[in-house]
């Protein structure tokens, strides 16, 4: 190997990059290595290894290979260039770190949710978690909504996330029991569980329709369960008149 210089596969390592890469940039003629060994294995230089610094950076603020390609002919380009790319970049992040930040946010509920809990059923953590993970995903699809959905404060979200997680876990343990719908305690769970259904539809507009309200969403309860939720409201509701 000829002094100085710098193997495809030193380049990749140093510049912490694919050599596949660095063979697609030869390819297209954005950087060409400055000479070859023997079997045409590629050489580059510490000026080659600049270029790539160049285009590596370049390639961060949002600049296409054709673009970087273009501003590295001459030594100059205009500011407003790169002003236009570093706020774009600075838009990219900013929009990065505020999704990161609601996943943290949202981690931290569950958190709270179960922290009292010794063991938690998998379907109802797993339902709470989709219910957030649509809301994240889909309600921009509903922007004129999304204002309105839930009329409450993050401290009342939480509130009525644990109330239900706990109703609900008491149902699945009722059902597992084989508890009759018609008990005491079964009756109760069903007072406690519309109660909190009531309150809950009271925060939000109720003209609002969304994939939530539709019955096509993540349903944690089985087949046995959702006849013992019927059966105990059912005779609830006689019992009420």
């Amino acid at each position: 190997m000829k002094e100085n210089y710098l193997t495809i596969g030193e380049l990749a390592k140093l510049a912490n990059i694919t050599i596949r890469t660095l063979r697609y940039y030869d390819n297209i003629g954005l950087l060409k290595p400055t000479d070859y060994k023997e079997g045409g294995h590629r050489l580059y230089s510490l000026e080659d290894y600049k270029r790539l610094q160049q285009i590596q950076s370049l390639k961060f603020l949002g600049f296409s290979l054709k673009s970087i390609e273009d501003l590295l002919v001459e030594s100059y380009t205009e500011q407003k260039n790169l002003d236009e790319a570093i706020n774009f970049k600075k838009r990219e992040l900013v929009a990065q770190k505020e999704e990161i930040q609601r996943t943290i946010n949202q981690l931290e509920h569950m958190k709270r949710i179960i922290t009292d809990k010794t063991e938690v059923d998998l379907s109802l953590f797993c339902f709470v978690l989709y219910a957030m993970i649509w809301e994240e995903m889909s309600l921009d699809t509903y922007s004129d909504i999304k204002d309105t959905l839930y009329n409450i404060s993050d401290s009342e979200r939480l509130e009525l996330d644990k109330i239900y997680f706990e109703l609900y876990t008491k149902l699945k343990k009722l059902v597992a029991q084989e508890s009759n719908p018609t008990s005491n305690e079964a009756q109760n769970l069903i007072e406690s569980i519309l109660e909190n259904v009531e309150r809950t539809v009271s925060l939000q507009d109720k003209n609002i329709i969304t994939p939530l309200s539709e019955g096509n969403f993540y349903n944690p309860f089985t087949n046995k369960e959702i006849i013992f939720l019927e059966e105990a409201k059912q005779y609830y509701l006689q019992r009420k008149g």
